[in-house]
């Protein structure tokens, strides 16, 4: 400023602009090359009165010196070169882009319009270099001769734009990068239509190239429909709600003209939402087709066991021929599924007629009414003339069978067959009794497995006719010896074909077992291995015969299997025992033993717990979470008390001082080394708790207000520069359209500058120290995963460093109290988990991401609020406060005497006739006299009789009794328990003495 401006300047052109404008108004232009605005030609008049209107940043540079102008919106691009930019050179003014600049000046005093979208820029604004981002246009403009005379610049500045797509881009390609590393299939859907916008490598792999992004799912797959796939995702994303599937069959088209195949998926349709509702679904799943078809397998065989356990005890006690066939074909049905079975037996009564015998299975009789004599048949012959069992994949390809229309070579009115299956039924001494014959309309129905399980069907039968013929004949012919003793024989050949229907049995589960099992000697050299070793762990037996299975144990349960097997050769037996077994491919998964020692050798059947043991870890590390819950609400009820005491004396600290200032304001002394020896003394035993956890106690009562977040870190800028030094660089990054927050400002300035001193420390050679705010989403997914959290928008404050990190150990530890990895003496272990307390008070989170030697992030998210900010109301002093006008009087119930003589100071200034006691039974006293007694102020922490207590055995005698409660407690947990009833109110110690006669006068008047 250059003296006192011409008040012939102040014309009418440069009226409005805000306060821009009376700036300009009031600067002395006479200083200037531009000289007094009335001499200004009468452009630059037009143009500054257009400029001071508009609400978009806007400058002029005007004159060979290119002198700057701007109004109100251009201050704020300006920042702290304001307000002294004004009147000076354009390019003095942004020197530190000048070399930038110059061009654009150059061609604009040239004539030539320039505009830039997008334009990137290194200023020094605010004190330190930083980049920005522009849009504007350079317009020139020329005076009465025709000349440009200088330039206009309406300007948008974008940088909170060009930061947030770049950070929007930067996550969008690591969650990419996350996502091709999975091992399960990923793909990210949006919009209604469900259009394909990511798939990952696995999807790929999974379900074929068919070139995916920008395509809906209807368009890639349309063999879907009707399969549920599509109503699935519809639902989710009109309702919002996830889907999670297992083992869902999708059946699909591999290729053009190939066929279909059928996959079993487990997999999650997860709604994808942002501040505008559901915009996509995200899933994620995996392909459990092996395991699907494994389960079915093993329910198969199960069942398949139950037959053959139930049909081998049916077969062996039974003695009736038309039951005994029955049972027979029935099972055979069961086992192979086929459509239809029958037995046909050769039978000789008494009189030595001889007639067929059958049964039919799946079908009724009247299909085989004029089915002719099997033995009549090329179809039949081969199998009753016991050539063995006969097969047939599809018999019209066969050339054993007839081909004639229309039921391949069978009589009219029969069944038709493509797949067929016989198998003779004979004696132990070759003689065939019968045989067994099952067929199905479809091809390629019977197996290998279906001919070895008839032919131990075909065996216990034969067992079992003989035993029904030697029962018969032994009713008939007693008397006959030699009868006698043939029946006699064939029971001992009966006992022995029993045996070896049960050995093949156990030969039959040793294939057949989903579970591993295992013969071996003490020193682990493997004699013999069941299939299943290669179905779970991928080793033929080949290549187990004679190896140790030591070799295959993994190295850290090595000792102990050691250890397991000497028990076993000691002839003990083992029940269970876990260990980890190594897969042909690498990985390990977890067995449970039971063995048995037999001589020399180990006999041990292994189950696999895989499974069992994940989901006992999952469990592991929730129980850890609720334990470290419960160890931070444990620490809260301790800190919660020596809280009360503490903010007891600060009541006695802050109302001493606040009557000193009083006094010596209304000249009144005589009290005043009084109440300075009371503040005194509450200080001094202040300090002895100071350093009892209040610093971290959950119970502390705060000051909620309405937060802006990104204006408090943006003015913590200077603080946390002088406290972090020259070494650490620093950078914040503040989200456009922050929502605001409610917490208490002064906590939350303190708990992000102990995380910029813990940085700090993380960084001894120096680094980087990034602020960053955000709004963001916990959903439901995020609050399972970590107890306590709440789903819902929040406010997130991240700090993050370039420093040492901190191992996943450290990480689970941090938020304790006391545990610090710092030298004795130089951390207390407080911070962090005052962090803690903090956020989890505030209703919000907090959570460590670090990694060794890569930095530390800590974020702290706080609830959304959506209501506006609060204005600052002015504090009124104690003189202002309301007085007492009638005599009212007020019983003051205290047990900490300094605390009751300043409340007693207090109502006594004020006009209140004031009573007071010190603990409640003298304060019932008074209570229950008919003294007038408008107000009950007292502690609720009273020893004996506490305050709680006191008022509502006041309230028997004064029903309408007034109470005004106060606590060094958080007021916000007692109202939250329903501490208070209809007339109760309660304040917090410490408090400001004119709050306290402010809250008075108000319960009194009410």
């Amino acid at each position: 400023m250059h003296g006192r401006p011409d008040p012939t300047a102040l014309v009418n052109f440069l009226s409005g602009g805000g306060r821009m404008g009376a700036f300009i108004r009031t600067y002395d232009w006479s200083a200037t090359p531009l000289g007094q605005p009335s001499h200004w030609s009468q452009t630059l008049k037009t143009l500054v009165s257009v400029m001071l209107g508009s609400s978009q940043p806007m400058f002029i540079a005007w004159g060979p010196e290119r002198i700057l102008l701007y109004n109100e919106a251009y201050s704020e691009i300006l920042a702290q070169k304001h307000p002294a930019a004004l009147g000076q050179p354009f390019l003095d003014v942004w020197d530190e882009i000048r070399d930038d600049l110059i061009p654009i000046v150059e061609q604009a005093y040239a004539g030539e319009p320039v505009h830039m979208d997008d334009i990137t820029l290194f200023m020094m604004r605010r004190g330190f270099r930083e980049e920005a981002h522009f849009a504007f246009s350079y317009t020139p403009i020329r005076d009465e001769t025709g000349a440009v005379a200088g330039i206009l610049c309406p300007c948008i500045e974008t940088t909170a734009q060009v930061m947030a797509e770049r950070r929007q881009a930067a996550e969008k390609e690591r969650q990419q990068r996350l996502f091709e590393q999975a091992p399960g299939f990923i793909t990210i859907l949006t919009g209604p239509d469900h259009v394909f916008e990511f798939v990952n490598q696995a999807y790929i792999r999974l379900f074929g190239d068919r070139g995916y992004v920008g395509r809906s799912v209807r368009d890639v797959f349309p063999e879907l429909e009707g399969q549920g796939f599509f109503e699935w995702l519809d639902q989710v994303y009109e309702t919002g709600q996830r889907f999670v599937a297992n083992h869902v069959p999708a059946r699909l088209q591999a290729s053009t003209g190939a066929p279909a195949k059928e996959l079993f998926l487990d997999f999650i349709y997860e709604p994808v939402i942002d501040g505008t509702g559901i915009i996509g679904i995200f899933c994620e799943g995996h392909d459990v087709t092996e395991t699907h078809i494994a389960q079915q397998a093993l329910a198969r065989e199960k069942e398949r066991l139950e037959i053959l356990n139930r049909i081998g005890s049916q077969l062996a006690s039974e003695l009736d021929l038309d039951t005994l066939v029955q049972t027979a074909t029935d099972a055979g049905v069961a086992l192979t599924g086929a459509q239809f079975g029958a037995f046909f037996y050769n039978v000789v009564n008494q009189q030595g007629e001889s007639y067929m015998l059958y049964s039919l299975s799946g079908v009724p009789r009247e299909a085989f009414s004029r089915f002719p004599m099997p033995r009549n048949t090329a179809v039949f012959h081969p199998t009753f003339a016991g050539e063995g069992v006969i097969r047939s994949d599809d018999i019209l390809k066969d050339p054993r069978y007839g081909q004639n229309d229309p039921h391949y070579g069978m009589p009219k009115g029969h069944l038709p067959v493509r797949s067929y299956l016989a198998v003779p039924v004979m004696s132990r001494s070759g003689e065939v009794l019968g045989a067994l014959f099952f067929g199905h309309e479809r091809p390629g129905m019977f197996t290998d497995e279906h001919e070895n399980l008839l032919i131990g069907i075909a065996g216990q039968a034969a067992v079992a006719i003989d035993n029904a013929r030697l029962f018969q004949a032994s009713q008939h012919e007693l008397a006959e010896r030699r009868r006698a003793e043939q029946a006699l024989r064939s029971l001992n050949d009966t006992l022995e074909a029993q045996v070896a229907a049960r050995t093949a049995d156990r030969d039959r589960m040793w294939r057949l077992s989903t579970d591993v099992m295992l013969v071996a000697g003490f020193d682990g050299t493997i004699t013999a291995t069941n299939p299943a070793w290669t179905t779970l762990l991928g080793w033929r037996e080949e290549e187990l015969l004679d190896s140790n299975f030591f070799d295959l144990v993994h190295p850290d349960d090595l000792e102990s299997t050691r250890a397991e097997a000497g028990n076993l050769s000691q002839g003990l037996t083992t029940l269970r025992f876990d260990n980890r077994y190594r897969h042909k491919d690498g990985s390990y998964r977890w067995l449970s033993w039971i063995a048995v020692p037999d001589v020399d050798l180990i006999h041990a059947v292994g189950r696999d717990v895989t499974a069992e043991k994940q989901q006992a870890e999952t469990l592991r590390q929730t129980e850890e979470a609720l334990r470290q819950a419960q160890k931070m609400e444990a620490v809260g009820q301790l800190t919660g008390g020596i809280a009360h005491d503490f903010n007891n004396l600060l009541t006695g600290i802050v109302g001493s001082l606040d009557l000193m200032q009083t006094r010596i304001a209304q000249g009144r002394t005589e009290a005043v080394e009084r109440y300075a020896k009371a503040a005194m003394s509450s200080a001094q035993r202040a300090a002895a708790l100071t350093h009892r956890l209040l610093a971290f106690a959950r119970r502390q009562p705060l000051a909620p207000k309405t937060v802006d977040t990104n204006k408090l870190v943006v003015s913590m800028e200077d603080l946390l520069r002088r406290t972090l030094g020259e070494a650490i660089q620093m950078e914040f990054v503040t989200a456009g359209d922050l929502w605001l927050t409610r917490c208490d400002p002064h906590q939350l300035e303190s708990a992000i500058l102990n995380l910029a001193i813990n940085a700090r420390d993380a960084m001894p050679g120096g680094g980087k120290l990034t602020i960053e705010t955000c709004n963001t989403h916990l959903d439901r997914a995020y609050a399972t995963l970590h107890p306590g959290v709440r789903p819902g928008q929040y406010v997130c404050v991240a700090v993050t460093d370039t420093g040492t990190g901190m191992p996943p150990d450290v990480i689970e530890r941090a938020f304790d109290p006391f545990f610090t990895t710092k030298p004795l003496g130089q951390g207390t272990g407080l911070g962090l988990s005052m962090i803690y307390g903090f956020a989890q008070q505030s209703e919000g989170h907090a959570r460590i991401y670090s990694e060794v030697d890569q930095g530390t992030t800590v974020k702290i998210y706080l609830p959304r609020f959506n209501g506006v900010v609060e204005e600052e109301a002015e504090t009124a002093g104690l003189a202002d406060a309301p007085r007492s006008e009638a005599g009212e009087t007020v019983l003051v119930v205290e047990d900490e005497p300094v605390v009751r003589d300043l409340i007693v100071d207090v109502l006594k200034d004020l006009g209140y006739q004031a009573l007071e006691a010190v603990d409640g039974p003298s304060g019932l006293k008074m209570l229950q006299s008919p003294r007038r007694i408008d107000l009950l102020v007292t502690d609720v922490g009273l020893p004996g009789m506490n305050g709680r207590q006191l008022a509502d055995q006041a309230r028997e005698h004064r029903p309408d009794l007034k109470v005004l409660f106060i606590t060094g407690y958080a007021e916000n947990a007692a109202v939250a328990s329903g501490f208070l009833e209809q007339g109760m109110e309660m304040i917090t110690k410490p408090f400001a003495v004119e709050a306290l006669a402010i809250r008075i006068r108000e319960m009194i008047e009410r």
